[in-house]
């Protein structure tokens, strides 16, 4: 699929713009968008993205026209079938044909590949940002040929940052001997919170004597709150009975004060002042009623004076009219003279004009010297044209004999340049073959690497010095890092197994001696008859009756009945004592285990020891075989044993940047030996050679441009020079053939009266000529005129006169003047007279609202009065206003009942006051007091009660809270399964991570082995032309686990890819790129490829090369460049075989 024509009717800043790419002709389809910055290029490719994929819902472009109107159209060639599609910002049909009949998405995307926008941008969108990620990947890579090729195919220009990413999250989680991972933190977490759910523990008989204790507390507290509560509230209600007494009197006075007030109403809805501004402005209406009356009359007999003459109004009409003929003949009176003086002013001037011309004679017709604007422009335009022609030629001539002393000297400068020596050698073709401008940043940069890594591996050994001991080269390790570890955390897991079983020894032989001690202290105070005592004397007794048997005689029965006696009395003396023997028996039982305890435990020691020392005896041996005393412990011999294995590392990578920059040293070793035998003196080192070798190419290239200079100089003057006079002759004739149009022209206007000559310093006389005489014809039209105003003013004004019986004065403005003095006074007293009509107008008007406004007020006092049931008088605002008080106080009275009423019934519970007398109908304050003083003391008693029964309770509540605690170990337990759960995610977490980087990196690899060749192939060929012929071959290298690429150049020295240059990397994964868009044609997938302007960082030469790829890649499908740069677009047309199709913007 290709673009044939591309519309960007609305988007971005675009309306209307189209682009034609026309067809594929010969399979040469390379385009180039060509623009200033900031005109549309990147929008260009944007709108394309949008064609074929539809807006986003925040579009980025929509800053001109609305997102609900964008729309972008094109004409596809899809396999030579031409369709034509627009794209509309909308959520469904956004897919439209040429006749707008929606279409479905399949349409389009079926001949996408299969790929999303972010893929198309990623494979067939390639800007400066993504070649810059590009070359960083070849750096990351290290070289690495599978990640290369798959993260150019895949377009992933951060292939390695992403693997890396993987691996490092994946040995976040958990690596082999690691103690700062995720799963190691659980792991310690884990432990730490079992260990601490073991050490907690309570028995159950404690725990329920507790709560019993506890229950009985809370009772007791219940019960002595239910009294205080009581208390409380017979003591409020004595407080509410002593409160309302008082108010029981002020209810009887306030009832009291308005029983004579019944008929009275129970609110008014006025103000009792209102009365008082009724009476005010009552007295007032009546003064203006008489007022006014009084002035109304004055008025008319005024107006009655007033005498109107309608005839002399129709004067002011009249003169009105004429306002305009008076005006002119004020003006001609005062303008007449001074026109005249300007007309014999404009004639003098006229004559000398002509005196300037030359001509002198009085008889001439002036006015046939005037001439036209026209004429004056057209005589004009021929002097100028005949100043330029003789300007031109002077010009020409100086031009010419400049050019001339130019190629005389232009040829004595390439006689004295010299041409340069062609048999000595190029110091610059050498500097380009060894690649000089990468090579020295390199050689600088091998040698900086090696002598960092000779000081890191001095420091490495030096780190190995322990107590006095140094080493001057690495000796070997007799353990491993692993072996070392163990030993070291056997060794600390060993001590503290020593501290704490010992402590545990020490406990259990403490605990014996404590029981021990507590039995004798209990059969010292009980005094217990032992177990022993007790069968000593059982003994004796079968003694003395086996005794008794033999002899059968008085004193054997005594001694019998002495021993039978000892024994039942010890024998009910233990009966009776049975609970503290039993108690004794469990203590010597206590006592016996915990010796036997101690008694393993101290097995437990020895064989701690033991190990103890065994390990130790086996890092003093280690360490003696490497030269350090046998005093050093085993985290010690750790520490030593990490230190040898980072020295190791370091002595490994002096000997690995050794190897790396082997090929850059030799690289410089050649190009010195090269330079040795170029340059005129023996170079010390590269630094200095190269220094030499720069200025002898400058001196070179300097002496060679001096001689091409000259040459081209020359060859430049001698053309100029021919053109030059070339233009001299035209100029020569071009100023003969102006003169003669001039005298022409000056012959026709103005015949023989004025030579040319007179005319060549200037036209301004004849301007002047024509100015005069405009001047004077204009004082002639004005002067008519004002003689015809004045006489037909005074026609009409000596007329309006006798018509109004008043003769004409000496002059029609005294006669207009009288006139208007009495229509004057005519419309004076017409003035006067409607001012007095309206005056009266007024006063009546007045007069009428205060008669009105009295009789409202009398009607508003006659309503007011209709309240109050005993007044005598209702027009009597006074009477009325005192009645009105008194029915205030009497409503401010009842509301004082009505308020204490419910403040009575709310003191006592009630719900009328009848109910309330009744309660307080034997109560009194004194009583009331007597029994408050009497529940105060049961209160305070009861208050006592409940702070000892709260006392209780809290002291249970503690007691339990120490046996029970709170919810830690179910905590605890939460956190155990938390850790488990939490291990268990991590675990899974790590598989899937280490199998998807595993996956990945197996993928790679097996991408590497099957488009290795070919793909390889490609690259090569593309990385050879960009770099024209610079790297001619790429091969590849094993290294370790991955297979590394190299570039090699014309002289078969070998590089990797990190030993490139900024550029030369650009270069390279360009033509990975371009690798791996042949691969996708090579598939089936033709689809325009666009690039952003990413030839910034390209020099000419990498130009020229870049271009031609892109007519490689638009042999195999379409490709768009769009760049802001016109070197690019020329270049372009320069090198490529089918010149691309430029687009301009």
């Amino acid at each position: 699929m290709r673009l044939q024509r591309l519309s960007l009717d609305r988007f971005g800043h675009f309306t209307d713009r189209h682009f034609d790419f026309g067809s594929a002709s010969d399979g040469h389809d390379f385009h180039i968008i060509y623009g200033p910055n900031e005109t549309g290029k990147t929008t260009t490719m944007e709108a394309v993205l949008r064609l074929f994929y539809g807006f986003p819902l925040r579009e980025g472009y929509a800053f001109k026209h609305p997102r609900n109107n964008l729309q972008v159209s094109a004409r596809l060639d899809i396999d030579g079938v031409l369709r034509d599609f627009t794209r509309l910002p909308t959520r469904s049909g956004s897919l439209v044909d040429a006749t707008g009949t929606p279409l479905p998405e399949a349409a389009l995307s079926a001949h996408l590949a299969g790929l999303s926008e972010e893929d198309y941008r990623r494979l067939l969108c390639l800007d400066d940002e993504t070649i810059e990620r590009g070359g960083e990947e070849i750096a990351n890579a290290e070289g690495d040929i599978g990640r290369l090729l798959f993260s150019a195919a895949a377009g992933v220009a951060d292939l390695s940052t992403v693997l890396d990413h993987v691996r490092e999250r994946a040995d976040a989680l958990w690596k082999k001997r690691g103690r700062t991972t995720r799963m190691a933190e659980l792991k310690r977490a884990l432990a730490d919170v079992e260990k601490e759910i073991k050490d907690r523990d309570v028995t159950a008989s404690a725990w329920k004597a507790l709560k019993k204790d506890l229950r009985k507390a809370q009772e007791a507290e219940r019960e002595a709150r239910k009294t205080r509560d009581a208390l409380n509230l017979t003591k409020a209600r004595m407080e509410a009975q002593r409160r309302a007494l008082p108010l029981m009197g002020e209810i009887r006075d306030l009832e009291q004060a308005i029983a004579s007030f019944a008929s009275y109403p129970d609110h008014l809805d006025f103000d009792p002042e209102r009365l008082i501004e009724l009476n005010r402005d009552r007295g007032l209406a009546t003064q203006n009623i008489a007022r006014l009356t009084e002035e109304i009359a004055n008025l008319r007999e005024n107006r009655d004076a007033v005498a109107l003459d309608p005839k002399r109004l129709e004067l002011s009409t009249a003169l009105a009219a004429l306002e305009d003929l008076a005006a002119r003949d004020r003006t001609a009176q005062l303008d007449l003279d001074r026109r005249e003086d300007e007309r014999r002013a404009a004639e003098a001037s006229m004559k000398q004009a002509a005196w300037d011309l030359g001509v002198t004679s009085p008889d001439v017709d002036l006015q046939g010297l005037v001439l036209s604007g026209a004429d004056i422009a057209s005589l004009e335009s021929a002097r100028e044209a005949l100043r330029e022609a003789i300007s031109q030629e002077k010009i020409e001539a100086r031009e010419t004999a400049e050019l001339k002393e130019r190629v005389i000297a232009a040829t004595e400068a390439m006689q004295d340049g010299a041409p340069a020596d062609e048999e000595r050698p190029q110091v610059a073709d050498i500097l380009l073959r060894f690649d000089a401008e990468t090579l020295a940043p390199a050689y600088a940069a091998a040698q900086q690497a090696i002598a960092d890594m000779k000081i890191k591996a001095r420091r490495s050994l030096a780190a190995l010095s322990f107590a006095g001991v140094t080493f001057d080269h690495l000796p070997a390790c007799p353990t491993s890092r692993h072996q070392a570890t163990n030993w070291a955390e056997r060794h600390q897991d060993l001590l503290h197994d020593l501290r704490t079983t010992t402590a545990k020894r020490d406990e259990h032989l403490e605990d014996a001696e404590a029981r021990g001690a507590q039995a004798k202290s209990l059969a010292r105070d009980a005094k217990l008859i032992s177990d022993a005592d007790a069968e000593d004397l059982r003994a004796r007794r079968d003694a003395r009756w086996a005794e008794h048997l033999a002899a059968l005689d008085r004193q054997t029965a005594a001694d019998f009945h002495e021993a039978m006696q000892g024994h039942d009395i010890a024998a009910e003396a233990r009966l009776a004592q049975s609970r503290e023997l039993a108690q004794l028996r469990e203590i010597g039982q206590a006592e016996a285990q915990a010796r036997a305890r101690a008694a393993q435990t101290d097995k437990r020691l020895e064989t701690l020891r033991e190990e103890r020392t065994n390990i130790e005896a086996s890092v003093s041996a280690a360490a003696a075989q490497v030269g350090l005393p046998d005093s050093i412990t085993p985290a010690e011999w750790l520490d030593w044993r990490r230190s040898h294995e980072a020295a190791s590392e370091d002595a490994q990578a002096l000997r690995d940047t050794e190897e790396t920059n082997q090929s850059t040293l030799q690289r410089a070793d050649a190009l010195l030996a090269e330079l040795a035998r170029t340059l005129p003196f023996p170079p010390t080192d590269l630094t200095g050679a190269l220094a030499a070798a720069r200025r002898q190419a400058e001196d070179d290239r300097k002496q060679t441009d001096a001689h091409t200079t000259a040459e081209a100089t020359l060859r430049q003057a001698q053309r100029d020079l021919a053109r030059r006079e070339e233009r001299y002759a035209k100029a020569f004739k071009a100023r003969e053939d102006t003169k003669k149009t001039w005298r022409a022209l000056v012959h026709d206007l103005l015949g023989v009266a004025l030579p040319p000559e007179r005319l060549e310093a200037s036209l301004e006389p004849l301007r002047a000529l024509r100015e005069h005489e405009n001047t004077r014809a204009a004082a002639g039209r004005r002067i008519t005129t004002m003689q015809a105003d004045q006489k037909q003013f005074t026609q009409e004004i000596d007329s309006l006169a006798r018509a109004h019986g008043q003769e004409p004065h000496a002059t029609a403005a005294k006669t207009f003047a009288a006139l208007k003095t009495l229509a004057e006074k005519a419309r004076s007293a017409t003035e006067t007279g409607r001012k007095l009509d309206t005056a009266i107008e007024t006063a009546e008007a007045d007069l009428v609202e205060h008669k009105d406004r009295q009789n409202a007020i009398d009607q508003e006092v006659a309503t007011i009065a209709m309240l109050f049931p005993d007044t005598t008088t209702p027009g009597d605002i006074g009477a009325l206003r005192e009645a009105a008080i008194r029915t205030q106080k009497a409503i401010d009275n009842r509301a004082a009942l009505a308020k204490i009423t419910r403040q009575v019934l709310a003191e006592l519970g009630t719900t009328d006051i009848e109910t309330a007398r009744a309660q307080l109908a034997e109560s009194s304050v004194a009583a009331l007091e007597g029994e408050l003083d009497s529940n105060r003391s049961d209160l305070a008693h009861a208050e006592d009660e409940l702070t000892l029964a709260i006392q209780n309770r809290t002291a249970a509540e503690y007691a339990l809270a120490e046996v029970k605690g709170d919810d830690t170990v179910a905590e605890l337990v939460e956190q155990k399964a938390t850790l488990e759960l939490q291990l268990e995610e991590a675990a899974l977490e790590h598989l899937e991570l280490s199998l998807g980087h595993h996956l990945a990196s197996d993928a790679i690899r097996r991408y590497r082995d099957s488009h290795r060749s070919g793909m390889l192939t490609a690259t090569e060929d593309c990385f050879a032309s960009l770099t024209q012929g610079a790297y001619p071959t790429l091969s590849t290298q094993i290294d370790k686990e991955s297979e590394i690429l190299l570039a090699v150049d014309g002289n078969g020295v070998s590089k990797r890819a990190v030993e490139m240059s900024k550029g030369t990397r650009f270069q390279l994964y360009l033509a990975l790129r371009a690798a791996a868009h042949e691969q996708l044609v090579a598939q089936g997938t033709r689809l325009p490829f666009f690039c952003d302007d990413i030839f910034e960082t390209f020099d000419e030469a990498r130009t020229s090369a870049a271009c031609r790829v892109m007519e490689a890649i638009g042999g195999r499908g379409q490709a768009i460049y769009l760049t802001h740069h016109r070197h690019v677009v020329e270049i372009a047309k320069s090198v490529c075989v089918t010149p691309p199709v430029i687009h301009e913007l």
